[in-house]
């Protein structure tokens, strides 16, 4: 069983890298990579561990990348990619995942107070270290049922994760945020990634709603993708065989991973996602030479 795309404390899940490392040996995880947003701290951190003493498995080095189509949040994942080269450029292209935070978190409650939402302003507190602006804007929002008239469907109503994907980063939404000037674009990120020796991936693409083959055409059309995220613990079996027919097809490297979060985003387990995951470990057949942890 392999996990190719987990997040710790150095970005926006909530456990640390040991108990990472603890729950994926747990787990069974035979191979993992742990895609923190914007950051490759824990790999500093990992070199000075004996990881062997949490972990017996194998570790792929990797980061979460943000960048933006038409001014919405997109994601690329880098794999193999040299830490130390990422760990100096990131901070020159990227605001901190702190300022980004407050960055939405203001413009949020503006959005907000223009539209008439109703939740009580003055007594929102946040921790922009370690709460992310979304869930905490829209547990109020919801406290309040008259505030449903401003959703366009049920799921971002009930739930903090769906809210981000399909208002907050959505540009149809009223509570778009819109990042196009925020982000480096998706040429640069490509570029720093294979200045650092890594490889590009496509991640979670039918995170995008209505958009989402549009932005597929778009990155697959018109930049050198290496690879795509074919195992995603909210794709379908359709969605999954279409993705693995296109690699196939293109001659695309294939990854998965659980989009693991620990307690930010309950219910999703290491290498079984909901339960319904199964990456196989021979799609890294074909990633060529790895610098394995």
């Amino acid at each position: 069983m392999i996990d190719l795309h987990t997040h710790t404390t150095y970005s926006d899940g909530t456990d640390n890298l040991i108990t990472l490392l603890k729950n994926a040996e747990k787990s069974n995880i035979e191979v993992l990579s742990i895609t923190d947003h914007v950051t490759c701290e824990g790999y500093n951190e990992l070199k000075t561990l004996d990881v062997k003493q949490y972990f017996s498995g194998k570790i792929i080095k990797g980061c979460e990348l943000y960048t933006s189509i038409e001014g919405q949040t997109v994601e690329l994942l880098a794999y193999n990619i040299d830490t130390e080269i990422f760990n100096d450029k990131l901070p020159k292209i990227y605001q901190s995942e702190s300022e980004d935070n407050k960055y939405q978190y203001e413009q949020l409650l503006q959005i907000c107070k223009k539209l008439g939402v109703k939740i009580n302003y003055d007594k929102i507190q946040i921790n922009f270290d370690n709460e992310f602006c979304g869930d905490v804007i829209w547990k109020e929002i919801i406290k309040n049922s008259e505030n449903k008239k401003f959703f366009d469907d049920v799921d971002s109503w009930q739930n903090s994760n769906t809210f981000y994907r399909r208002c907050m980063t959505n540009s149809k939404s009223k509570f778009f945020i819109d990042k196009s000037n925020f982000y480096p674009s998706i040429s640069e990120v490509i570029n720093l990634i294979k200045s650092a020796g890594g490889l590009v991936f496509i991640p979670h693409i039918y995170m995008y709603g209505d958009n989402s083959i549009k932005f597929f055409e778009i990155f697959t059309k018109n930049y050198p993708i290496d690879g795509i995220e074919c195992y995603y613990n909210s794709f379908t079996n359709s969605q999954t065989q279409f993705l693995l027919n296109y690699c196939k097809e293109n001659n695309l490297l294939i990854s998965g991973g659980t989009d693991y979060h620990a307690n930010n985003k309950p219910g999703i387990k290491l290498g079984i996602g909901r339960g319904n995951l199964n990456i196989p470990k021979s799609i890294l057949k074909n990633w060529g030479t790895l610098e394995i942890i």
